[in-house]
């Protein structure tokens, strides 16, 4: 679809919702439950617009879940969540997609590459969209690899980094103090890209899904447009 009609139709969507919104305020009740990706760098950002968004509209109650995108799928099939924030690796490539992300190497300032050449890498537990991308990167470059530690967050895997044990894969918006990311063509291959896309846990969802889906995406393309 070209550019300029895929923009029309987002001001053409978002006045259509306005004018519910204004009109029809007795929709924009109940209770939403929300996935959001738990990388500090969007958690952050997405909780206070959140937080604004059930201040502006007090009669929608909102429940903010954090958790891997594969677990947050799996909460949308099942229904347990109304809408979640999706992350895709490698990117997905439509209109849905709000804005994408480069995936980066991270390592410990002084780490250097292993002598015998087996990677050593910090992984989080279960199927997490950085640990399939590590992983494929390296068989696909014929690279060996051991899993020094697993963790059930983000924020085990960055200690383990820190201390010079291994190596990980996050976006880079999340690159904290004490790591930094590894350079592109050296030691460490080539990653794809990923994609930040909202997705709902029925077809046709309601009007206060609907505005909060736009407090969500309008944050995530701001944090595009300035980085």
């Amino acid at each position: 679809m070209h550019p300029a009609l895929v923009e029309h139709a987002t001001r053409v969507i978002r006045s259509i919702e306005e004018m519910e919104q204004s009109f029809k305020p007795d929709l924009l009740t109940g209770t939403l439950v929300v996935g959001v990706p738990d990388d500090h760098y969007l958690f952050v950002p997405l909780t206070e617009a959140l937080k604004n968004f059930m201040l502006e509209k007090p009669r929608v109650g909102v429940e903010i879940r954090g958790g891997l995108s594969s677990d947050l799928m799996r909460d949308l099939r099942q229904r347990n969540i109304d809408l979640a924030v999706i992350r895709d690796v490698p990117a997905m490539q439509d209109s849905d997609v709000l804005c994408t992300e480069k995936l980066v190497w991270i390592t410990a300032p002084n780490w250097v590459p292993p002598n015998d050449g087996v990677v050593p890498l910090a992984l989080v537990r279960g199927p997490c969209a950085y640990r399939g991308a590590a992983l494929a990167a390296l068989e696909q470059n014929g690279m060996p690899w051991k899993c020094i530690v697993t963790c059930t967050s983000l924020q085990g895997v960055f200690a383990v980094v820190r201390a010079g044990l291994a190596v990980a894969v996050v976006t880079e918006g999340d690159i904290g103090s004490g790591v930094q990311s590894a350079p592109a063509g050296g030691f460490l291959p080539p990653l794809p890209g990923s994609s930040l896309t909202i997705r709902y846990a029925d077809k046709q969802p309601t009007l206060a899904a609907r505005a909060l889906a736009r407090t969500m995406a309008d944050v995530l393309t701001q944090m595009t447009s300035q980085a």
